[in-house]
């Protein structure tokens, strides 16, 4: 599955066309990943798994995406089982801590984009 190129390039590093069509893939992605989850605690049931920490970067990352990029993709209503998910992913002892920081990835992802879009990155 292509979910982090989609997110990661076809959302935030494009705009226009490309991106539109980033938007429809990751959201088709993230409609696989729903039904994969739905009715689980973690994508390999009761216990943190390869999947899981495959896919783990959407608990904190995404979030982060959406605010650079100014769109939301996953919310309660349309995807409330990978937000389940994300939530108990995050808060897992394991994982809570090892986040980077925010402000610090934020400002790389914004980096990320205004290159990518040929624009000066704004301080």
């Amino acid at each position: 599955m292509q979910v982090f190129h989609s997110v990661k390039w076809g959302v935030l590093l494009k705009e226009g066309k490309e991106q539109e069509e980033g938007i429809l893939a990751t959201l088709q992605n993230l409609r696989c990943l729903e039904e994969e989850i739905r009715g689980k605690k973690f994508f390999g049931g009761e216990a943190i798994g390869l999947a899981d920490l495959a896919l783990g970067w959407l608990a904190f990352y995404l979030d982060i995406f959406e605010e650079v990029v100014g769109l939301k993709l996953v919310d309660q209503e349309t995807f409330p089982s990978l937000v389940a998910w994300m939530r108990e992913f995050a808060s897992a002892p394991v994982v809570h801590g090892s986040w980077p920081d925010r402000d610090e990835l934020a400002g790389k992802l914004v980096s990320m984009r205004e290159a990518s879009l040929g624009r000066e990155t704004r301080n």
